[in-house]
């Protein structure tokens, strides 16, 4: 694979200790604007009560046939240029994905793991969705059928889908989505892992994230219930759910470091 650059943006207090943040789909990479830009803030605002926020878009001109093993590659050598030790790893979606992949083949960059609206593998219903949006990323202008397994949060990515400069890119995440499962590996995760999930999650539904919980060696799962893909992350109680668990995960006297920013 060719270099590929990982635009990162960095939130709250230097003096607090790193999480890395891992964004979703499907937003270009960089700084986000508008209403993306009020989400990451709703979705970090847990997190930067005691941390530096270290958001990480998704790779800049990533080229089609990358599996999720050399994506979270990218990420995982990122983390080691520029942090003296573990991270704390947060993933929302796909960016849980890309989390997952990164905690099982480089264990020792993770010190805390949590996944928000993802698990293990996709569900069979979220799968059949993102090759469907795959195929419309091939063809921004065609035509979106009246389909009822195109729900509402497909529709609005195809929106935001057509003014992305870098199209390409997101479909070649979106296709190396499609073959990422880790359920069989999940016992290399070190460290203490958080799961937030919602009941009406189409993408990664309770079945996938039961078992991917079971496999995990130190997980906590909090569900919210009536909350779909999008609203989980969202929910009034996330904030505080998460920023107990990174309180209660963080190493007593770490001292980790962050290094001058490498290009």
């Amino acid at each position: 694979m060719t270099t590929v650059l990982l635009p990162t943006v960095a939130y709250g207090d230097p003096a607090s200790p790193p999480l890395v943040y891992l964004r979703g789909l499907p937003s270009d990479p960089g700084r986000l604007h508008g209403a993306e830009a009020i989400g990451e803030r709703l979705i970090l605002r847990g997190p930067l009560r005691g941390h530096r926020v270290h958001a990480v878009g998704r790779p800049a001109r990533l080229e089609r046939g990358a599996d999720m093993a050399e994506i979270a590659g990218l990420y995982a050598d990122a983390v080691r240029r520029r942090f003296d030790g573990p991270v704390a790893l947060m993933g929302v979606s796909t960016g849980a994905s890309v989390a997952f992949q990164v905690a099982v083949d480089h264990p020792e960059v993770v010190g805390s793991l949590v996944i928000a609206a993802g698990a293990a593998t996709l569900g069979t219903e979220g799968r059949a969705v993102q090759r469907r949006y795959a195929e419309l990323l091939g063809d921004p202008a065609a035509a979106v059928p009246d389909s009822p397994k195109l729900d509402s949060l497909l529709r609005a990515a195809i929106r935001v889908t057509r003014s992305l400069e870098d199209r390409e890119g997101l479909r070649a995440l979106v296709e190396a989505e499609d073959g990422f499962d880790v359920r069989d590996r999940l016992g290399r995760v070190r460290g203490p892992v958080l799961v937030v999930s919602g009941g009406r999650d189409r993408f990664y539904p309770l079945s996938v994230v039961d078992e991917t919980v079971r496999r995990l060696p130190h997980a906590t799962h909090i569900l919210y219930a009536n909350r779909s893909h999008v609203g989980t992350a969202l929910h009034p109680r996330f904030a505080d759910d998460v920023d107990r668990f990174l309180r209660r995960a963080a190493p007593t006297g770490a001292d980790l470091r962050t290094r001058p920013a490498v290009p």
